[in-house]
Parts: structure tokens; C-alpha cells; sequence
């Protein structure tokens, strides 16, 4: 009951505030019902038979109709929004040469829909208030699914299973969806002056830290480690600090560390003990080195298929690339376990070149937000985009070790540094070019 309460509380405000207040509202609302996923729920069954997505996307669509005027942000100036429209297209492409066309085309329908929703959510936020609300439109998605996957415990083995969202299913996918909101916590609880929010953010971050302990996903803790570094490296070392800012950064260190001591158990220590233990390829058995295995037969795999073979291309071939020797688990034909490497077979060089550019404009452009923000001496908005950066990091780490090409918090990710970029760059550039 507390659940679908929730749902219909976030759905209709959330509508209710996009047409009222602010239009950006809207893809809030679809981050919300992205981490509440009511069709896989136990309690979708007691709600009407809907699909949120779509009507949340519609609406959005409508008022950036109706705000048309008042938009005047381009897709075309941020370089890692144009790239992501080209590998969705060539993707596309890729349909032709797919060895299942129908199931290619149906997940290429899924990511033009998904490239649609987060180019409409750019053009819906074109200030810095709107970029706070979509970044804690993700974390209170995070919370959620945290507090969800608090409700249902570890069922699978000592791992929590059947939880997940619709492009994240799987208990690996789902940790590595929420890992990245725990570094946006952590720079609002910095950052803000507001008491409430401090609150918020420590209960907020308390959650998504259980859920990623009682998920077990070694990858996601990988993860968290490599965006909270990246961060706390910034806190400690950059030249815009302000005061006893790093006594302030050792604080919140000790507090997290102590956190994770808290909340670890001994099924959580042995699954991330098994990083050491699995850190080489055995021939009787699988284990988390084999993914290597993987990644050199999709390298050799594209030698043969330098364009890709399309959706789970990868599946499809890859066990001819795979020695025969190794333990491969229950079955020959497995997914790559990398989100490079499935770029690399699925859409060939050309798409792997793709989306290591599209990471590359994302630094670069956040870099110049860096500097002009550094320049100016706007620190908190300084650190914003620092934590920005870690949260892609974060899921850079994540998607290593997963098929996440088309993932909805990938495109997220991207989404808050191009609107970042358009906000601290390219607003004030035609400032800049505007008459005296």
C-alpha cells in the first residue's frame, strides 16, 4: 500500500507541478517511474494498467511544445548529444546485418525513444535551478529502489533478484543504476545550506548504501569507490576550496567508512572477497576473470565483423572466439559482460569509436564548466559539476563489467553534463556576443 501511495503521490504532483510550475517537472516524473517500474511490481497488479513512460513522455513532449518560444537551447552546440543521436542511428543500421532482426529492431525502438526523452528533458532545463531538480529527480528515483529493495531482503543466494528496472532487470544492473546517486548525496549534503536537505541527503544516502551491501554487486562497489574518489580527491587537493574544507572532507570519509563497516556482513565480505580470489581464468569453473576471456573473442570477433553484428551480436558468435578450453558456466553463448566490447560487437569500430567519444566530449565540456565556474569563483557550482563527473565515472566503472550501451542512467549521465555545459558555457558565451 505504502508503495503504490508512493507512486501516485510522485506521479500526480510531479504532473501537476510540470504543467503548474516548472515543465521541467515532467522528467522527473519519468525518473520516478523509471525506479518505481509498476508493471514488474508486486503491487502493479492493484493499479489501472497503464503505460507511465509513455504518457509521462507525451506530456513532456507537449509542453515543450507550449514552451517552444521560451527554449532556446540547441542539441546541436553540445558535441555528446549529437554523438549519441549518431550511434542510436547507426545502430539503426545495424538491423540489416542483425542475425535477429526482430529482436534488433525492437531494442533500437527502445533506445530512439530513450535518445527522444533525454533531448527533450535538455531542451526542458536551461537553468541551474532546473539542473538541481533533475539531479534530485535521480536521487529520489535511487532512494526508492533502495527503500524497495530494504522491503524485500536478500532472496537469491545472498544477493537481492527480481527488484530491478525495466533496462536493468538483474541485480548487477540495478546496483550499478543507483551506484552514481551516491556521490550527488554526498555533494548535496556538502553543499547545501539548508538543514532538511543535509537530513534528507544522509537518510537518502544511508538507503542506497544498504541496498548496494545487500545486492552484492562487486562492480557497483568498484564503482562508488571510483566516483566518491574522484570527488574527495577534488575536495582535498583542487585550488577552490573553501573554508576548512578539508577537515570537512576527512569527516565525511571517516562517516562513510564507518557506514560501510556498519552496515557489511559476512556474505558481503566474502562477495567482495572474491575479487582477489577470482582475478585469474580457470579452466574448471567460471569466475570474474573469465569476462576477459570475452572481451579478447569480441576483439577477435570484430576482425571478422568490423561493423558488428547488431543486437547480442555478441551471443550470437561469440562462442566460435571463445577458447575451448575455458569454463564458460552453463552455456557457450553468453553476453560480453562490457559495455565497450558490446559497442564494439554489436555496432563494430565505428560505434566503439562513438561512444568513447561521446565520454570524451563529456569530460571535455565539463572541464570547461570547471574552468569558467573556477574562474569566477562559483564554488558550489564548481563542485556540482566535479560531482557530476564522478557519477559518470561512476557508471563508467559499473558498465565495464556490463552490457549498459543503452542504458537509461548512462543517458542520464550524459544528459546532466550537456545541460551543465549549455548552462555554464554556452549561456554565457552569447552573453558574452550580446551588444553593449
Amino acid at each position: 500500500m505504502l508503495s503504490i501511495l508512493l507512486f501516485f503521490g510522485s506521479y500526480i504532483s510531479g504532473l501537476i507541478a510540470a504543467f503548474r510550475y516548472a515543465p521541467v517537472f515532467a522528467f522527473i516524473t519519468y525518473q520516478a517511474v523509471y525506479f518505481y517500474n509498476p508493471e514488474k511490481r508486486w503491487w502493479g497488479n492493484s493499479i489501472p494498467e497503464l503505460s507511465y513512460s509513455y504518457y509521462t513522455v507525451i506530456c513532456m513532449l507537449i509542453l515543450l511544445l507550449l514552451n517552444w518560444k521560451k527554449v532556446n537551447n540547441s542539441i546541436w552546440k553540445v558535441p555528446q548529444l549529437k554523438l549519441v543521436w549518431f550511434l542510436m542511428l547507426l545502430y539503426g543500421i545495424t538491423y540489416f546485418w542483425s542475425p535477429i532482426q526482430s529482436l534488433h529492431y525492437a531494442s533500437w525502438v527502445f533506445y530512439l525513444k530513450m535518445v527522444v526523452t533525454i533531448s527533450v528533458a535538455f531542451k526542458l532545463c536551461n537553468t541551474e535551478k532546473t539542473l538541481n531538480y533533475i539531479l534530485l529527480g535521480y536521487v529520489y528515483g535511487a532512494w526508492y529502489i533502495s527503500f524497495y529493495v530494504f522491503q524485500v531482503g536478500r532472496n537469491n543466494g545472498g544477493r537481492v533478484e527480481k527488484v530491478g528496472t525495466i533496462d536493468s532487470p538483474d541485480a548487477n544492473g540495478l546496483a550499478a543504476a543507483i551506484a552514481p546517486s551516491i556521490v550527488i548525496c554526498l555533494y548535496y549534503f556538502w553543499a547545501s545550506s539548508n538543514k532538511k536537505l543535509k537530513f534528507l541527503m544522509v537518510i537518502t544516502g544511508a538507503f542506497i548504501t544498504n541496498a548496494l551491501v545487500l545486492i552484492n554487486s562487486r562492480g557497483a562497489m568498484l564503482s562508488v569507490l571510483a566516483g566518491v574518489g574522484f570527488f574527495m580527491t577534488h575536495m582535498f587537493f583542487s585550488r577552490v576550496k573553501k573554508k576548512n574544507q578539508r577537515m570537512a572532507a576527512l569527516g565525511i570519509v571517516l562517516v562513510g567508512i564507518s557506514g560501510v563497516v556498519y552496515l557489511a556482513d559476512d556474505t558481503f565480505i566474502e562477495r567482495m572477497y572474491t575479487l582477489k580470489t577470482e582475478s585469474s581464468v580457470s579452466t574448471e569453473r567460471e569466475t570474474g576473470a573469465t569476462r576477459m576471456v570475452f572481451w579478447g573473442a569480441a576483439w577477435d570477433m570484430a576482425k571478422d565483423y568490423p561493423l558488428g553484428k547488431g543486437y547480442r551480436g555478441f551471443n550470437q558468435f561469440g562462442a566460435s572466439y571463445v577458447p575451448e578450453h575455458i569454463d564458460t558456466g552453463k552455456s557457450r553463448n553468453r553476453t560480453v559482460h562490457s559495455t565497450w566490447f558490446e559497442a564494439l560487437s554489436e555496432t563494430g569500430y565505428i560505434g566503439l569509436l562513438l561512444l568513447i567519444l561521446i565520454v570524451y566530449y563529456c569530460f571535455k565540456t565539463t572541464q570547461l564548466c570547471k574552468h569558467k565556474l573556477r574562474a569566477n569563483s562559483q564554488l558550489k557550482e564548481y563542485y556540482k559539476v566535479v560531482a557530476i563527473q564522478s557519477a559518470l565515472i561512476s557508471f563508467l566503472v559499473a558498465m565495464t563489467f556490463l552490457n549498459r550501451m543503452r542504458a537509461e542512467i548512462l543517458h542520464w549521465c550524459i544528459l546532466f553534463t550537456a545541460v551543465a555545459y549549455q548552462i555554464y558555457v554556452l549561456k554565457n558565451e552569447e552573453k558574452d556576443r550580446e551588444p553593449i
